[in-house]
């Protein structure tokens, strides 16, 4: 029997039902082995009780899910359910111009395009063997058609040591990520992000948000993820799992989409900046572990309609000092370490120590 491996991108397709849908179909032609990439994937995931459909043990990009795959399956299907099929292709070849050498059939399984109805169209996009019998037959059975890549249109401008990336698919207002940290605002539905010796120095067809940028050290544009938009549009109500306790206590300093490999394991998380606690707390709800979320007011709105897990307090500091307090976090409170044991005094204990460093920079706090 036939081994499908399938790679789900995002919680769009998820919510959406037509992962689930597309799995049981492929269940009828071979045995199938379904894993996530990315973060908001797996709070949909769990939402949806498919944690034993989808396997969502791991945070690896889809490239690094694909090469994983690949070594156990006779062919790989990487679903995506983008904003539109130019977003959706334009997802793909940036996953496929990272894999390398694959040598089992990599179709693209995209439902991105709305259609002539208003309704989601599924087509597929071969990356290899773009005449391999087995593309005819997911053809018919997902009612599909068929899209060969044609080659990059000036998705990419290198010149010395400034380069340029168009932002596919964008529409006006929305905000613009590299690597999970918002870079700005767009302003048209015509966006570049430049760079120059590896720092962003332009937003082309947007508002440059200069302390998001500051974030970075040095990013390369042609590797970086960058996304437009909600993470993940819609209202779910969260399915909490079981945790068990472990007497540990983290910090996450804007690095939210590490927020489970980060606090998995975790009683509680000390988390920073306005964007990073509203996804932290969001994903965080789903395992019932309490956070201490420091803001300031900044917030970007990546994601719509957060959950707070029950039990956690956000402390909102001045303008501009939730990074500051947040180095003093880690310093301070974490001795640079990034975790440490709960003592006696518990989670009262820790929100004690932050609010004496936090001091008088504390504007509020909200308990939920």
């Amino acid at each position: 029997m036939i081994c499908i491996g399938v790679v789900i991108h995002g919680p769009v397709v998820i919510d959406s039902g037509r992962a689930v849908k597309l799995l049981s179909l492929l269940s009828g032609i071979g045995r199938v082995e379904a894993v996530l990439a990315g973060t908001m994937g797996r709070a949909a995931v769990i939402d949806a009780s498919l944690e034993d459909v989808i396997d969502i043990s791991s945070n690896h990009k889809p490239s690094e899910s694909i090469r994983e795959i690949s070594s156990s399956c006779d062919m790989v299907l990487l679903v995506n359910e983008g904003k539109s099929i130019d977003s959706g292709v334009t997802f793909g070849r940036m996953v496929y111009s990272k894999l390398g050498d694959i040598h089992v059939p990599l179709f693209q399984i995209e439902y991105g395009d709305t259609g002539t109805v208003g309704k989601p169209q599924c087509t597929i996009i071969p990356w290899t063997l773009a005449h391999h019998p087995l593309l005819d037959q997911l053809r018919d059975l997902l009612q599909a058609t068929i899209m060969h890549p044609q080659p990059d249109n000036g998705h990419f401008s290198v010149n010395g040591d400034i380069i340029r990336r168009r932002v596919a698919d964008v529409r006006p207002g929305e905000y613009v990520t590299v690597n999970g940290i918002v870079i700005g605002k767009a302003l048209s539905v015509d966006i570049e992000i430049v760079s120059e010796a590896g720092r962003i120095i332009e937003l082309k067809g947007g508002e440059l948000k200069t302390h998001g940028v500051e974030k970075f050290e040095t990013v390369d544009l042609i590797s970086a993820i960058i996304r437009s938009g909600s993470i993940r549009p819609g209202t779910y109500l969260p399915r909490v799992l079981e945790h068990s306790s472990t007497g540990r206590a983290v910090i996450i300093n804007h690095c939210a989409e590490d927020t489970f490999e980060i606090a998995g394991n975790a009683d509680l998380a000390v988390v920073i900046g306005d964007d990073t606690t509203a996804i932290a707390g969001d994903l965080l709800s789903r395992l019932g572990i309490p956070i201490i979320g420091i803001i300031d007011g900044d917030r970007d709105g990546l994601v719509d309609h957060t959950q707070v897990p029950c039990g956690s307090v956000i402390i909102r500091v001045s303008a501009g000092n939730d990074d500051v307090v947040g180095l003093g976090v880690w310093d301070t409170v974490f001795h640079g370490k990034g975790w440490k044991e709960i003592s006696g005094t518990g989670f009262e204990g820790i929100l004690s120590e932050v609010m004496e460093l936090v001091g008088d920079l504390v504007e509020e706090v909200v308990e939920y």
